[in-house]
Protein backbone atom coordinates (compact mmCIF):
# COMPACT_ATOMS: atom_id res chain seq x y z
CA UNK A 1 0.00 0.00 0.00
CA UNK A 2 1.60 3.34 -1.05
CA UNK A 3 1.34 5.45 2.54
CA UNK A 4 2.90 8.82 0.96
CA UNK A 5 -0.46 10.06 -0.85
CA UNK A 6 -2.40 9.11 2.36
CA UNK A 7 -0.71 11.05 4.37
CA UNK A 8 -0.30 13.65 2.28
CA UNK A 9 -4.02 14.43 2.02
CA UNK A 10 -4.87 15.05 5.70
CA UNK A 11 -8.05 13.90 7.41
CA UNK A 12 -10.50 13.37 4.83
CA UNK A 13 -14.05 15.07 4.77
CA UNK A 14 -15.54 12.05 5.80
CA UNK A 15 -13.44 11.33 8.97
CA UNK A 16 -14.62 15.02 10.33
CA UNK A 17 -18.52 14.44 9.85
CA UNK A 18 -17.91 10.86 11.41
CA UNK A 19 -16.16 13.06 14.60
CA UNK A 20 -18.74 15.27 14.64
CA UNK A 21 -21.40 12.23 14.86
CA UNK A 22 -19.77 10.96 17.30
CA UNK A 23 -19.39 13.84 19.82
CA UNK A 24 -23.00 13.90 19.47
CA UNK A 25 -23.52 10.17 20.72
CA UNK A 26 -20.84 10.49 23.34
CA UNK A 27 -23.16 13.12 24.80
CA UNK A 28 -26.11 11.42 24.87
CA UNK A 29 -25.09 7.80 25.71
CA UNK A 30 -22.00 8.12 27.92
CA UNK A 31 -23.03 11.97 29.62
CA UNK A 32 -19.55 13.13 27.99
CA UNK A 33 -19.44 16.59 26.95
CA UNK A 34 -23.21 17.57 27.62
CA UNK A 35 -22.18 21.34 28.98
CA UNK A 36 -20.54 22.16 25.31
CA UNK A 37 -23.19 20.37 23.71
CA UNK A 38 -26.02 22.70 25.26
CA UNK A 39 -26.27 25.45 22.85
CA UNK A 40 -27.43 29.69 24.03
CA UNK A 41 -30.85 29.87 23.40
CA UNK A 42 -30.70 32.93 21.87
CA UNK A 43 -33.05 36.10 22.62
CA UNK A 44 -34.45 33.85 25.29
CA UNK A 45 -31.75 33.76 28.09
CA UNK A 46 -28.90 35.32 28.65
CA UNK A 47 -25.32 34.19 29.80
CA UNK A 48 -26.03 33.92 33.01
CA UNK A 49 -28.65 31.24 32.47
CA UNK A 50 -26.73 29.57 30.03
CA UNK A 51 -23.94 29.14 32.41
CA UNK A 52 -26.21 27.58 34.93
CA UNK A 53 -28.27 24.95 32.60
CA UNK A 54 -24.61 24.28 32.10
CA UNK A 55 -23.73 23.61 35.61
CA UNK A 56 -26.76 21.61 36.42
CA UNK A 57 -27.73 19.83 33.36
CA UNK A 58 -28.54 16.70 33.50
CA UNK A 59 -27.59 13.92 31.00
CA UNK A 60 -29.48 11.65 29.08
CA UNK A 61 -26.98 8.58 29.81
CA UNK A 62 -29.76 7.33 31.98
CA UNK A 63 -32.53 7.67 29.49
CA UNK A 64 -30.44 5.56 26.77
CA UNK A 65 -29.33 3.28 29.52
CA UNK A 66 -33.01 2.58 29.95
CA UNK A 67 -33.76 2.85 26.05
CA UNK A 68 -31.06 -0.23 25.10
CA UNK A 69 -32.21 -2.68 28.73
CA UNK A 70 -33.87 -5.21 26.04
CA UNK A 71 -30.75 -5.77 24.41
CA UNK A 72 -29.16 -6.96 27.28
CA UNK A 73 -31.82 -10.28 26.01
CA UNK A 74 -29.53 -10.76 22.88
CA UNK A 75 -26.91 -12.26 25.46
CA UNK A 76 -29.42 -13.85 27.68
CA UNK A 77 -31.07 -15.80 24.79
CA UNK A 78 -31.50 -19.62 25.24
CA UNK A 79 -30.19 -21.58 22.81
CA UNK A 80 -27.65 -20.86 19.65
CA UNK A 81 -24.12 -22.26 19.36
CA UNK A 82 -20.58 -21.40 18.33
CA UNK A 83 -18.70 -23.94 16.02
CA UNK A 84 -14.83 -23.03 16.03
CA UNK A 85 -13.49 -25.54 13.15
CA UNK A 86 -9.55 -26.71 13.69
CA UNK A 87 -7.41 -29.53 12.32
CA UNK A 88 -6.21 -30.37 15.55
CA UNK A 89 -7.57 -30.63 19.15
CA UNK A 90 -4.66 -28.64 20.77
CA UNK A 91 -5.23 -25.94 18.81
CA UNK A 92 -8.93 -25.97 19.76
CA UNK A 93 -8.14 -26.19 22.97
CA UNK A 94 -5.71 -22.98 22.59
CA UNK A 95 -7.88 -20.96 21.17
CA UNK A 96 -10.47 -21.67 23.01
CA UNK A 97 -8.71 -20.36 25.67
CA UNK A 98 -7.56 -17.75 24.37
CA UNK A 99 -11.57 -16.24 23.52
CA UNK A 100 -12.28 -16.97 27.47
CA UNK A 101 -9.94 -14.79 28.84
CA UNK A 102 -9.80 -12.05 25.71
CA UNK A 103 -8.51 -8.95 27.73
CA UNK A 104 -8.96 -8.28 31.33
CA UNK A 105 -10.39 -11.46 32.24
CA UNK A 106 -13.25 -11.20 29.89
CA UNK A 107 -14.44 -13.85 27.40
CA UNK A 108 -15.42 -12.95 23.98
CA UNK A 109 -18.51 -12.99 24.62
CA UNK A 110 -18.69 -10.78 27.79
CA UNK A 111 -15.59 -7.95 26.32
CA UNK A 112 -18.48 -7.60 23.45
CA UNK A 113 -21.61 -7.14 25.87
CA UNK A 114 -19.92 -5.09 28.64
CA UNK A 115 -17.55 -3.42 26.30
CA UNK A 116 -18.02 -3.13 22.36
CA UNK A 117 -21.48 -2.99 22.17
CA UNK A 118 -21.14 0.52 23.70
CA UNK A 119 -19.01 1.57 21.27
CA UNK A 120 -21.11 -0.16 18.47
CA UNK A 121 -23.64 2.45 20.06
CA UNK A 122 -21.69 5.91 20.68
CA UNK A 123 -18.22 5.43 17.96
CA UNK A 124 -19.52 3.41 15.56
CA UNK A 125 -16.74 4.03 12.86
CA UNK A 126 -14.19 3.82 15.32
CA UNK A 127 -12.61 0.39 14.92
CA UNK A 128 -11.32 -2.72 17.46
CA UNK A 129 -7.79 -2.78 16.61
CA UNK A 130 -5.93 -6.45 17.54
CA UNK A 131 -2.20 -5.04 18.67
CA UNK A 132 0.62 -7.62 19.13
CA UNK A 133 3.32 -8.57 21.03
CA UNK A 134 5.78 -11.60 22.27
CA UNK A 135 2.78 -14.40 20.94
CA UNK A 136 -0.41 -12.87 22.31
CA UNK A 137 -2.54 -10.73 20.97
CA UNK A 138 -5.04 -8.40 22.73
CA UNK A 139 -7.99 -6.14 20.95
CA UNK A 140 -8.04 -2.53 21.56
CA UNK A 141 -10.61 0.16 21.05
CA UNK A 142 -9.40 3.10 18.84
CA UNK A 143 -11.56 5.90 18.51
CA UNK A 144 -12.46 7.78 15.23
CA UNK A 145 -10.69 10.62 17.08
CA UNK A 146 -7.40 8.80 16.98
CA UNK A 147 -7.81 7.60 13.23
CA UNK A 148 -6.90 10.09 10.41
CA UNK A 149 -7.98 7.93 7.51
CA UNK A 150 -8.86 4.24 6.58
CA UNK A 151 -10.27 2.05 3.84
CA UNK A 152 -13.08 -0.58 4.98
CA UNK A 153 -14.31 -3.27 2.79
CA UNK A 154 -17.71 -3.97 4.96
CA UNK A 155 -16.61 -4.11 8.38
CA UNK A 156 -12.80 -5.31 7.67
CA UNK A 157 -10.34 -2.57 7.39
CA UNK A 158 -8.54 -2.79 4.29
CA UNK A 159 -5.53 -0.29 5.36
CA UNK A 160 -5.55 2.18 8.45
CA UNK A 161 -3.63 5.46 9.31
CA UNK A 162 -3.39 6.93 12.68
CA UNK A 163 -3.10 10.58 14.02
CA UNK A 164 0.60 11.73 14.07
CA UNK A 165 2.23 11.34 17.54
CA UNK A 166 5.41 13.99 18.66
CA UNK A 167 8.41 12.53 20.29
CA UNK A 168 11.08 13.55 22.85
CA UNK A 169 14.54 12.23 21.79
CA UNK A 170 16.82 11.42 24.31
CA UNK A 171 18.18 14.41 25.93
CA UNK A 172 14.00 15.37 26.44
CA UNK A 173 14.21 17.44 23.48
CA UNK A 174 11.19 17.26 20.93
CA UNK A 175 11.67 15.40 17.93
CA UNK A 176 11.77 17.97 14.79
CA UNK A 177 7.78 16.65 12.87
CA UNK A 178 5.42 14.02 13.08
CA UNK A 179 5.18 10.27 13.75
CA UNK A 180 2.57 8.24 11.60
CA UNK A 181 1.44 4.96 12.51
CA UNK A 182 0.16 3.01 9.10
CA UNK A 183 -0.98 -0.80 8.75
CA UNK A 184 -1.57 -2.71 5.97
CA UNK A 185 -2.26 -6.47 4.67
CA UNK A 186 1.35 -6.74 4.90
CA UNK A 187 3.16 -4.50 7.68
CA UNK A 188 2.84 -2.48 10.75
CA UNK A 189 5.08 0.78 9.70
CA UNK A 190 6.48 3.89 11.40
CA UNK A 191 6.55 6.67 9.65
CA UNK A 192 9.01 10.27 10.26
CA UNK A 193 7.43 12.77 8.58
CA UNK A 194 9.30 15.60 8.26
CA UNK A 195 8.25 18.82 5.49
CA UNK A 196 6.49 16.11 3.53
CA UNK A 197 9.85 14.00 3.43
CA UNK A 198 8.64 10.59 4.79
CA UNK A 199 10.69 7.76 6.13
CA UNK A 200 10.29 4.75 7.31
CA UNK A 201 11.47 3.58 11.05
CA UNK A 202 12.12 -0.05 10.50
CA UNK A 203 13.14 -0.57 13.81
CA UNK A 204 9.76 -0.56 14.37
CA UNK A 205 8.37 -1.26 11.53
CA UNK A 206 6.68 -5.02 11.73
CA UNK A 207 5.93 -7.75 9.21
CA UNK A 208 2.18 -8.39 9.81
CA UNK A 209 1.14 -12.07 11.07
CA UNK A 210 -2.12 -11.99 9.73
CA UNK A 211 -2.22 -10.79 6.05
CA UNK A 212 -4.70 -8.81 6.98
CA UNK A 213 -5.31 -5.87 8.85
CA UNK A 214 -6.59 -7.05 12.25
CA UNK A 215 -8.98 -4.48 12.89
CA UNK A 216 -12.90 -3.91 12.11
CA UNK A 217 -15.45 -1.55 12.44
CA UNK A 218 -17.89 -0.65 15.66
CA UNK A 219 -20.71 -0.40 13.57
CA UNK A 220 -22.12 -2.91 11.03
CA UNK A 221 -24.37 0.47 9.73
CA UNK A 222 -23.37 2.41 7.25
CA UNK A 223 -24.98 6.25 6.64
CA UNK A 224 -27.38 7.08 3.91
CA UNK A 225 -24.23 8.34 1.44
CA UNK A 226 -21.86 5.12 2.51
CA UNK A 227 -19.19 7.41 4.01
CA UNK A 228 -19.08 6.49 7.66
CA UNK A 229 -20.60 4.09 9.97
CA UNK A 230 -23.47 5.20 12.00
CA UNK A 231 -25.01 4.56 15.52
CA UNK A 232 -28.09 1.71 15.38
CA UNK A 233 -30.01 4.77 17.66
CA UNK A 234 -29.58 7.43 15.07
CA UNK A 235 -33.07 7.37 14.56
CA UNK A 236 -33.35 8.67 17.85
CA UNK A 237 -30.50 11.36 18.39
CA UNK A 238 -32.96 14.68 17.43
CA UNK A 239 -35.04 13.71 19.82
CA UNK A 240 -32.39 12.79 22.43
CA UNK A 241 -31.28 16.64 21.40
CA UNK A 242 -34.84 17.51 22.29
CA UNK A 243 -34.72 15.73 25.82
CA UNK A 244 -31.78 17.22 27.11
CA UNK A 245 -32.92 21.18 26.33
CA UNK A 246 -36.01 20.05 27.92
CA UNK A 247 -34.28 18.33 31.01
CA UNK A 248 -31.60 21.79 31.37
CA UNK A 249 -34.67 24.42 31.18
CA UNK A 250 -36.62 22.43 33.43
CA UNK A 251 -33.68 21.76 36.19
CA UNK A 252 -32.79 25.36 35.87
CA UNK A 253 -36.81 26.10 36.63
CA UNK A 254 -36.53 24.12 40.07
CA UNK A 255 -33.37 26.01 40.90
CA UNK A 256 -34.38 29.52 39.96
CA UNK A 257 -37.93 28.78 41.15
CA UNK A 258 -39.00 25.40 42.95
CA UNK A 259 -38.17 26.84 46.38
CA UNK A 260 -40.77 28.80 48.13
CA UNK A 261 -40.39 31.85 49.23
CA UNK A 262 -40.94 33.30 52.88
CA UNK A 263 -42.75 36.95 53.17
CA UNK A 264 -43.71 38.74 56.41
CA UNK A 265 -44.74 42.17 57.54
CA UNK A 266 -41.86 44.32 58.79
CA UNK A 267 -41.52 44.44 62.20
CA UNK A 268 -38.46 46.28 64.31
CA UNK A 269 -35.60 44.23 65.98
CA UNK A 270 -36.80 43.95 69.17
CA UNK A 271 -32.74 45.06 70.58
CA UNK A 272 -32.20 48.50 68.51
CA UNK A 273 -36.00 49.50 68.51
CA UNK A 274 -35.86 50.00 64.73
CA UNK A 275 -32.43 52.23 65.09
CA UNK A 276 -29.64 49.61 64.16
CA UNK A 277 -27.71 51.20 66.18
CA UNK A 278 -26.62 49.11 69.74
CA UNK A 279 -23.52 50.83 72.48
CA UNK A 280 -22.89 53.00 69.84
CA UNK A 281 -22.40 50.68 67.46
CA UNK A 282 -24.03 48.72 64.46
CA UNK A 283 -26.48 46.23 66.14
CA UNK A 284 -25.36 42.87 66.09
CA UNK A 285 -28.67 41.28 66.15
CA UNK A 286 -30.50 43.46 62.44
CA UNK A 287 -27.11 44.31 61.41
CA UNK A 288 -27.97 47.63 60.99
CA UNK A 289 -30.68 47.14 59.35
CA UNK A 290 -33.10 48.06 62.25
CA UNK A 291 -35.73 45.49 61.37
CA UNK A 292 -35.89 41.54 62.26
CA UNK A 293 -36.97 39.01 59.82
CA UNK A 294 -35.69 35.91 62.06
CA UNK A 295 -38.37 33.94 62.75
CA UNK A 296 -38.32 31.78 66.38
CA UNK A 297 -40.44 29.79 68.44
CA UNK A 298 -40.94 32.41 71.05
CA UNK A 299 -41.49 35.20 68.80
CA UNK A 300 -44.82 37.24 68.76
CA UNK A 301 -45.96 39.77 66.65
CA UNK A 302 -48.28 42.41 68.35
CA UNK A 303 -51.40 43.67 66.10
CA UNK A 304 -52.67 46.91 67.11
CA UNK A 305 -56.25 46.56 67.94
CA UNK A 306 -59.07 47.84 65.61
CA UNK A 307 -61.25 50.90 65.74
CA UNK A 308 -64.53 51.45 64.45
CA UNK A 309 -65.34 49.92 61.37
CA UNK A 310 -61.58 48.35 60.96
CA UNK A 311 -61.10 44.93 59.99
CA UNK A 312 -60.84 43.37 63.27
CA UNK A 313 -57.36 41.30 62.84
CA UNK A 314 -55.34 40.57 59.84
CA UNK A 315 -53.85 37.44 61.03
CA UNK A 316 -53.06 34.60 60.07
CA UNK A 317 -52.38 36.75 56.56
CA UNK A 318 -49.11 38.61 58.71
CA UNK A 319 -46.58 36.00 57.04
CA UNK A 320 -46.90 33.15 54.64
CA UNK A 321 -45.23 31.31 51.54
CA UNK A 322 -45.10 32.22 47.77
CA UNK A 323 -45.82 29.09 45.77
CA UNK A 324 -43.93 28.89 42.68
CA UNK A 325 -45.93 27.72 40.14
CA UNK A 326 -46.66 23.88 39.66
CA UNK A 327 -48.09 23.68 36.41
CA UNK A 328 -45.06 24.60 34.45
CA UNK A 329 -43.16 21.91 36.25
CA UNK A 330 -46.06 20.19 35.12
CA UNK A 331 -45.88 20.84 31.82
CA UNK A 332 -42.03 20.06 31.67
CA UNK A 333 -42.25 17.00 33.09
CA UNK A 334 -45.50 15.54 30.50
CA UNK A 335 -43.19 17.32 28.08
CA UNK A 336 -40.34 15.02 28.86
CA UNK A 337 -42.92 11.64 29.02
CA UNK A 338 -44.06 12.36 25.77
CA UNK A 339 -40.42 12.58 24.34
CA UNK A 340 -39.37 8.92 26.36
CA UNK A 341 -41.99 7.37 24.77
CA UNK A 342 -41.70 8.69 21.20
CA UNK A 343 -37.77 7.96 21.74
CA UNK A 344 -39.20 4.15 22.77
CA UNK A 345 -41.64 3.52 19.71
CA UNK A 346 -38.92 4.97 17.29
CA UNK A 347 -36.41 2.25 18.62
CA UNK A 348 -38.60 -0.56 19.16
CA UNK A 349 -41.75 -0.13 16.94
CA UNK A 350 -44.48 -0.44 19.97
CA UNK A 351 -44.70 1.10 23.40
CA UNK A 352 -45.10 0.06 27.01
CA UNK A 353 -48.44 -0.83 28.27
CA UNK A 354 -48.51 -1.11 32.64
CA UNK A 355 -50.70 -3.35 34.58
CA UNK A 356 -54.13 -1.43 35.19
CA UNK A 357 -54.20 -1.36 39.49
CA UNK A 358 -50.27 -2.78 39.62
CA UNK A 359 -47.80 -0.09 39.63
CA UNK A 360 -44.98 -1.72 40.73
CA UNK A 361 -45.39 -4.98 37.79
CA UNK A 362 -42.84 -4.66 34.97
CA UNK A 363 -44.41 -3.07 31.89
CA UNK A 364 -45.06 -5.21 29.02
CA UNK A 365 -44.38 -4.61 25.45
CA UNK A 366 -47.83 -3.96 23.64
CA UNK A 367 -46.55 -5.67 20.73
CA UNK A 368 -43.47 -8.15 20.71
CA UNK A 369 -42.78 -8.71 17.18
CA UNK A 370 -41.64 -5.22 15.97
CA UNK A 371 -39.48 -5.87 19.31
CA UNK A 372 -38.10 -9.34 18.54
CA UNK A 373 -36.96 -7.75 14.89
CA UNK A 374 -35.06 -5.29 16.67
CA UNK A 375 -33.56 -7.25 18.74
CA UNK A 376 -32.83 -9.55 15.45
CA UNK A 377 -30.79 -7.11 14.08
CA UNK A 378 -28.74 -6.38 17.76
CA UNK A 379 -28.23 -10.36 17.52
CA UNK A 380 -27.29 -10.37 13.88
CA UNK A 381 -24.43 -7.55 14.43
CA UNK A 382 -23.29 -9.49 17.84
CA UNK A 383 -22.66 -12.25 15.70
CA UNK A 384 -20.71 -10.87 12.98
CA UNK A 385 -18.43 -9.07 15.50
CA UNK A 386 -17.71 -12.36 17.60
CA UNK A 387 -16.82 -14.47 14.29
CA UNK A 388 -14.73 -11.06 13.02
CA UNK A 389 -12.79 -11.51 16.84
CA UNK A 390 -12.50 -15.30 16.45
CA UNK A 391 -10.99 -15.13 13.01
CA UNK A 392 -8.69 -12.87 14.04
CA UNK A 393 -7.85 -15.08 17.44
CA UNK A 394 -8.02 -18.46 15.94
CA UNK A 395 -5.28 -16.92 12.75
CA UNK A 396 -3.02 -15.71 15.40
CA UNK A 397 -2.68 -18.69 17.68
CA UNK A 398 -3.56 -21.29 15.39
CA UNK A 399 -2.08 -20.70 11.85
CA UNK A 400 -2.31 -22.77 9.23
CA UNK A 401 -4.73 -25.15 11.71
CA UNK A 402 -7.38 -22.64 12.20
CA UNK A 403 -10.48 -23.05 9.64
CA UNK A 404 -12.83 -20.74 10.61
CA UNK A 405 -15.70 -20.25 12.82
CA UNK A 406 -19.76 -20.05 12.94
CA UNK A 407 -21.19 -18.06 15.69
CA UNK A 408 -25.53 -18.53 16.43
CA UNK A 409 -26.56 -16.68 19.22
CA UNK A 410 -29.55 -17.61 20.67
CA UNK A 411 -33.10 -16.06 19.09
CA UNK A 412 -35.57 -16.85 22.26
CA UNK A 413 -35.47 -13.21 23.68
CA UNK A 414 -38.19 -13.72 26.43
CA UNK A 415 -39.31 -10.00 25.91
CA UNK A 416 -43.16 -10.97 26.88
CA UNK A 417 -44.05 -10.96 30.55
CA UNK A 418 -44.89 -14.48 32.25
CA UNK A 419 -48.42 -13.33 32.88
CA UNK A 420 -48.72 -12.63 28.88
CA UNK A 421 -47.05 -15.90 28.27
CA UNK A 422 -49.02 -18.14 30.62
CA UNK A 423 -52.31 -16.02 28.95
CA UNK A 424 -51.16 -17.56 25.37
CA UNK A 425 -50.39 -20.93 26.69
CA UNK A 426 -54.08 -20.46 28.60
CA UNK A 427 -56.10 -19.64 25.45
CA UNK A 428 -53.57 -22.36 23.22
CA UNK A 429 -55.04 -25.05 25.77
CA UNK A 430 -58.57 -23.72 25.70
CA UNK A 431 -58.67 -23.89 22.06
CA UNK A 432 -56.96 -27.24 22.11
CA UNK A 433 -53.79 -26.34 20.10
CA UNK A 434 -51.02 -28.87 19.30
CA UNK A 435 -49.34 -30.55 22.24
CA UNK A 436 -45.80 -29.60 20.92
CA UNK A 437 -47.11 -26.00 20.48
CA UNK A 438 -48.56 -26.12 24.51
CA UNK A 439 -45.14 -27.75 25.05
CA UNK A 440 -43.06 -24.37 23.66
CA UNK A 441 -45.34 -22.18 25.40
CA UNK A 442 -45.12 -23.39 28.56
CA UNK A 443 -41.46 -23.84 28.54
CA UNK A 444 -41.35 -20.28 27.35
CA UNK A 445 -43.33 -18.96 30.55
CA UNK A 446 -41.08 -20.92 32.74
CA UNK A 447 -38.62 -19.32 31.04
CA UNK A 448 -39.59 -15.65 31.52
CA UNK A 449 -40.73 -16.58 35.13
CA UNK A 450 -37.11 -17.88 35.82
CA UNK A 451 -35.35 -16.10 33.72
CA UNK A 452 -33.01 -14.54 36.76
CA UNK A 453 -32.90 -17.58 38.64
CA UNK A 454 -31.24 -20.37 36.49
CA UNK A 455 -31.54 -23.80 39.37
CA UNK A 456 -35.31 -22.90 39.73
CA UNK A 457 -35.60 -22.76 35.79
CA UNK A 458 -33.55 -25.64 35.79
CA UNK A 459 -36.03 -27.91 38.34
CA UNK A 460 -39.11 -26.83 36.30
CA UNK A 461 -37.44 -27.90 33.11
CA UNK A 462 -37.64 -31.30 34.61
CA UNK A 463 -40.82 -30.75 36.01
CA UNK A 464 -42.20 -30.80 32.11
CA UNK A 465 -40.60 -33.39 31.24
CA UNK A 466 -41.56 -35.64 34.05
CA UNK A 467 -44.99 -35.12 34.56
CA UNK A 468 -47.39 -37.26 32.50
CA UNK A 469 -50.22 -35.21 30.59
CA UNK A 470 -48.93 -31.97 31.81
CA UNK A 471 -51.26 -30.41 30.03
CA UNK A 472 -54.87 -31.88 31.52
CA UNK A 473 -56.47 -31.51 34.81
CA UNK A 474 -56.93 -34.59 36.69
CA UNK A 475 -60.76 -34.34 35.78
CA UNK A 476 -60.15 -34.42 32.32
CA UNK A 477 -57.68 -37.73 33.15
CA UNK A 478 -60.42 -39.67 33.96
CA UNK A 479 -62.37 -39.72 31.07
CA UNK A 480 -59.09 -40.58 29.00
CA UNK A 481 -58.99 -43.91 28.07
CA UNK A 482 -55.59 -44.61 29.54
CA UNK A 483 -54.74 -47.46 32.41
CA UNK A 484 -54.80 -47.05 35.87
CA UNK A 485 -51.65 -46.87 36.75
CA UNK A 486 -50.97 -43.42 34.28
CA UNK A 487 -53.45 -41.98 36.06
CA UNK A 488 -52.33 -42.67 39.30
CA UNK A 489 -49.00 -41.02 38.41
CA UNK A 490 -50.67 -38.25 36.98
CA UNK A 491 -52.75 -37.95 40.16
CA UNK A 492 -50.05 -38.29 42.44
CA UNK A 493 -47.66 -36.45 40.73
CA UNK A 494 -47.84 -33.19 42.40
CA UNK A 495 -47.95 -34.98 45.83
CA UNK A 496 -44.56 -36.80 44.99
CA UNK A 497 -42.82 -33.50 43.57
CA UNK A 498 -43.27 -31.61 46.91
CA UNK A 499 -41.48 -34.26 48.57
CA UNK A 500 -38.71 -33.66 46.86
CA UNK A 501 -36.05 -31.12 47.92
CA UNK A 502 -34.45 -28.06 45.03
CA UNK A 503 -30.66 -29.58 45.71
CA UNK A 504 -32.27 -33.56 45.23
CA UNK A 505 -33.95 -32.35 41.86
CA UNK A 506 -30.79 -30.59 40.38
CA UNK A 507 -28.15 -33.24 40.83
CA UNK A 508 -30.51 -36.08 40.25
CA UNK A 509 -30.94 -37.28 36.46
CA UNK A 510 -34.27 -37.39 34.87
CA UNK A 511 -34.39 -40.73 34.48
CA UNK A 512 -33.36 -41.51 37.62
CA UNK A 513 -36.25 -39.12 38.98
CA UNK A 514 -39.06 -40.80 37.08
CA UNK A 515 -37.57 -44.11 38.90
CA UNK A 516 -38.62 -42.34 42.12
CA UNK A 517 -41.70 -41.36 40.69
CA UNK A 518 -42.65 -44.76 40.18
CA UNK A 519 -41.40 -46.31 43.28
CA UNK A 520 -43.46 -43.54 44.71
CA UNK A 521 -46.51 -44.46 42.94
CA UNK A 522 -46.36 -48.31 43.68
CA UNK A 523 -46.11 -47.58 47.29
CA UNK A 524 -49.26 -45.47 47.64
CA UNK A 525 -51.32 -48.19 45.69
CA UNK A 526 -50.18 -51.35 47.91
CA UNK A 527 -50.75 -48.20 50.79
CA UNK A 528 -54.35 -48.26 49.13
CA UNK A 529 -55.38 -51.74 48.85
CA UNK A 530 -54.11 -52.48 52.75
CA UNK A 531 -56.13 -49.41 53.62
CA UNK A 532 -59.07 -51.02 51.72
CA UNK A 533 -58.78 -54.63 52.21
CA UNK A 534 -57.45 -54.10 56.26
CA UNK A 535 -54.23 -56.81 55.62
CA UNK A 536 -50.73 -56.26 53.68
CA UNK A 537 -50.99 -56.72 49.96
Amino acid sequence: MEYTDIIKKGVPPWVKEARKYTKTLNVHINGIGVAEHLDHIERYENDVQLNLRHKFATSNKFVFANLLRPVDKIFNADGGSKIINTKTETSLKLVNSKLNNLVDGYSSKDYISKLQFNKYYSDPSGVVFFEWKDGETWPTFKSINVIRNYETDGRNIKWILFEPEKRIDSTGKEIEGDFYRFVDSEKDYLLHVVKEQIKEIEEETFENPWGYVPSFTNSDILNSELTYHISPVDSVIELADHYLRTTSVKNIYEFLHGYPIFWAYVQKCKVCDGTGNYDSGICPTCNGDGHSFKKDVSDIIKLKPPENNEDPTIAPDVAGYVQPDLATWGEQRTELDWLWGLMHFTEWGTARQEKAGNETATAAFIDAQPVNDRLNTYADAYEGTEELIIDIVGLFYARENYEGASVNSGRRFLVETPDVVWGKYQKARETKAPKISLDYLLLQFFQSEFKNDIENLVVYKKGLILEPFIHKTDEEIQSLPVGDEDKKKKFYFSEWWKTLKTEEILRTDTYKLDEKLNEFIKTKIINEKTEEYGTDV
